[in-house]
């Protein structure tokens, strides 16, 4: 199957691989691909959405990898351009456009590194986001407090900060709108069709460290909560976890009733982690 035809079932868990600056070759990537083919059962697709998020440099031997094989896996961008959705002198720079013809179906805005090493604000990311729904990409989108702030007791202020543009958007889509010149809004849809949210505490991730469930359980309830009170709609809006998420924790994390899936890192590039991880929340 190609990227392109890739479908996911809003109602399943959802397990999203983000490998950041790895792996070093292609070699390793259509490895990498092959083992998590062989390995994930088929029958933990019907359950669980997996989606992999390698660089841009790798987008498309990881498409050429999913084409191939027979599972339904999703294909992911770790970034997009926000200055224009589709084309422009910006270099280093990688458009909507260009992602969904690379045939991506997701892209993560926010992360907590691009907030931390490139000092991307709110209106960066609404902007992206923007892009990204221009060109029918569902957004992954990463907010979380640091380690002084949940010292501080913060982390909902925090989070309830971020969620802002969560709020800018769903006006944005009440008056059938958006800004900016390259955005075609007729194909826009819900707002709660195209958005995922992934919270991932910074400093939980890779660091081993991670909150007690308790806290993840309250945590992603209070986002549920928020979500709601800005627009009824955003009540289904999956909420991934990430932080450190093994193959030695992702069952615990998989029973919290307000969690619906994880956005996975360093373990997501083992393939016998990753599957495990994928069968915690497929439960199978």
């Amino acid at each position: 199957m190609k990227a392109s035809d890739y479908v996911a079932n809003w109602q399943n868990s959802w397990v999203i691989a983000n490998w950041k600056m790895n792996p070093s070759t292609q070699l390793t990537v259509t490895a990498l691909m092959t083992d998590l083919q062989q390995q994930i059962p088929a029958d933990a697709l019907q359950s669980c959405n997996v989606v992999v998020a390698p660089s841009f440099i790798h987008l498309a031997t990881t498409q050429q990898a999913i084409q191939h094989g027979s599972l339904n896996i999703g294909l992911a961008a770790q970034n997009l351009c926000a200055q224009h959705a589709d084309k422009g002198a910006f270099t280093g720079e990688v458009s909507g456009a260009q992602l969904k013809d690379a045939q991506v179906n997701y892209v993560l805005v926010g992360h907590s590194e691009r907030r931390q090493y490139f000092n991307e604000d709110d209106t960066c990311l609404i902007q992206k986001i923007r892009n990204a729904f221009a060109h029918n990409l569902t957004v992954v989108f990463c907010i979380g407090e640091t380690q002084v702030q949940y010292e501080q007791n913060q982390t909902q202020d925090v989070l309830s900060a971020q969620l802002m543009v969560v709020k800018q958007l769903a006006a944005e889509f009440a008056n059938a709108k958006f800004e900016g010149d390259q955005v075609d809004n007729a194909h826009l849809g819900s707002l709660a069709s195209r958005l995922i949210i992934a919270y991932e505490p910074v400093w939980a991730i890779g660091t081993g460290k991670i909150p007690t469930i308790q806290e993840v359980q309250n945590i992603h309830a209070f986002i549920n909560t928020t979500l709601t009170d800005i627009d009824a709609s955003l009540a289904s809006t999956p909420v991934l976890y990430g932080g450190s998420v093994k193959a030695d924790n992702a069952a615990e994390i998989a029973q919290c009733p307000n969690v619906n899936g994880v956005l996975v890192g360093g373990a997501s590039l083992d393939p016998t982690s990753f599957t495990q991880i994928i069968q915690a929340f497929a439960q199978i």
